[in-house]
């Protein structure tokens, strides 16, 4: 099959990276789209309703709440922030392939495009919406990067050993050190879990306790004190009240008086990384520029990620519905992996279907996904800034008052409304307004942003 014919140009981009339009993968941008819209999905129902995301009441809200809400658990919760971490790890080895060309050094850019990413992120936290996925992801690019350059490392010493011939450490090895990124903390959680219930044990026969295990004792019966739980309740109904009904100036008081404890979530950075890294070795090995050629291990990816993920996510959705569980719990720890192990199921399977889709007629029923893609970056901070309007007390005051079908709703219309200008945009100007700013940091240089009329792509305005 033809490049013309699959959407394949010569090289793709880095996720939210603009680049020349001759130079773009169109699959990856569709991609991009499908995963901004899936993240809108998730968004929304934090935003409709803060108190019932933290906990969901499942007896009480209703058949039609609980079969849309335990369809997203299934088809959409971990799944999208999972394949958008996917595509940036891609988009990692595509900014590594253009440096190793151009004979110029990479990880010195490389850092100073996720340190303004980390302080884009800063702002969408303050300013918008404490639901932001910018700043982990700027933090555990890092984390990438310094796995990149211990890669380089053993990539030296398997040269030296094998006497200066030309070879490399097994990319495989990118696997595994992915697998324990995303993996490693839940099993080290897994072991919490046992010890911590082998010392409730032990308390609860009256048995003598070691220095150690009595203070991780006390913190248990403290974290299933009924008053505890009581007061942790009442800020989740302070926070939500905030929201529905404070000023502008009332939320942004609580999101800075959050800051600290929303940043210090490293156990999630590392779990990012590690899908960071799962999307580098895809990139790297340049299965989406080579999909003509690659279509039948597609339909075999699309299959296994079928056969494995559907099951996870099942159990995963019944897990948190009938046993959500304390912190203390296996059925806690066993949601947690599932949805781990689910989401990056999913994500591939997303991957390997929409590849193959772009291979066939069906592709212009996603096209349409493509300049969302090429201006993710503005689109996802566009939804936060409309989200937060429309359902807090500061702007519309929706919250609470929108329920599964009109979510449904709401998602449609905005997505929709962001495909239309997305390409109405793109037809008039180089990038989105935020990678424009993203770009013109990075290289501390304003770029070029208006498409000479002469220039302009007919085919992109809309009609």
């Amino acid at each position: 099959m033809s490049e013309a014919r699959s959407g394949v140009q010569e090289r793709p981009h880095t996720l939210l990276e603009p680049v020349q339009p001759d130079e773009r993968i169109q699959t990856l941008d569709v991609l991009r789209g499908f995963a901004l819209f899936g993240i809108l999905f998730v968004n929304v129902s934090a935003l409709a309703s803060p108190a019932a995301w933290f906990s969901v009441d499942w007896d009480e809200i209703g058949t039609l709440n609980y079969a849309v809400e335990a369809l997203k658990l299934f088809f959409v919760q971990g799944k999208f922030y999972t394949l958008f971490a996917f595509l940036f790890g891609l988009g990692f080895t595509v900014q590594l392939a253009r440096a190793e060309k151009a004979g110029r050094g990479f990880a010195a850019r490389f850092l100073w495009r996720v340190t303004i990413l980390w302080f884009i992120g800063l702002f969408h936290i303050v300013a918008l919406w404490e639901g932001d996925i910018l700043n982990t992801y700027a933090v555990a690019a890092t984390v990438l990067l310094l796995f990149y350059g211990m890669k380089r490392a053993l990539d030296a010493l398997v040269r030296r050993q094998s006497h200066g011939r030309r070879e490399r450490a097994p990319r495989r090895l990118v696997l595994v050190a992915a697998g324990l990124l995303m993996f490693g903390p839940l099993l080290a959680f897994a072991g919490f879990v046992n010890h911590a219930l082998d010392i409730r044990a032990a308390a609860l026969a009256g048995e003598t306790l070691s220095e150690p295990d009595r203070q991780i004792w006390e913190q248990l019966k403290a974290g299933e004190d009924p008053a505890k739980q009581a007061e942790h309740e009442a800020e989740i109904a302070a926070a939500t009240d905030t929201f529905a009904n404070g000023s502008y100036l009332d939320t942004l008081h609580y999101r800075v008086g959050k800051l600290a404890e929303r940043m210090l979530s490293g156990v999630f950075w590392f779990m990012v990384a590690g899908i960071f890294m799962v999307g580098a070795w895809f990139g790297r090995n340049n299965f989406i520029g080579r999909a003509a050629e690659l279509q039948g291990g597609f339909r075999r990816l699309l299959l296994a990620s079928v056969i494995v993920g559907v099951p996870l996510s099942l159990l995963f959705t019944y897990g948190t519905i009938e046993h959500p569980g304390s912190a203390l719990s296996w059925w806690k720890w066993s949601n947690l992996f599932m949805k781990t192990a689910s989401g990056l199921a999913f994500a591939l399977a997303f991957v390997a279907g929409i590849t193959l889709l772009m291979l066939t007629r069906a592709r212009r029923w996603l096209e349409p996904l493509a300049p969302v893609g090429r201006t993710a970056l503005s689109n996802y901070l566009l939804q936060s800034l409309v989200g937060t309007f429309v359902f807090y007390g500061y702007g519309f005051g929706l919250m609470g008052r929108l329920d599964a079908a009109g979510q449904l709703v709401y998602i449609a219309l905005l997505f929709a409304g962001q495909v239309w200008l997305s390409r109405w945009w793109l037809a008039r100007f180089r990038f989105g307004p935020a990678e424009w700013l993203w770009r013109s940091l990075t290289y501390m240089q304003l770029q070029p942003m208006r498409i000479p009329e002469a220039s302009a792509n007919p085919a992109a305005r809309p009609g």
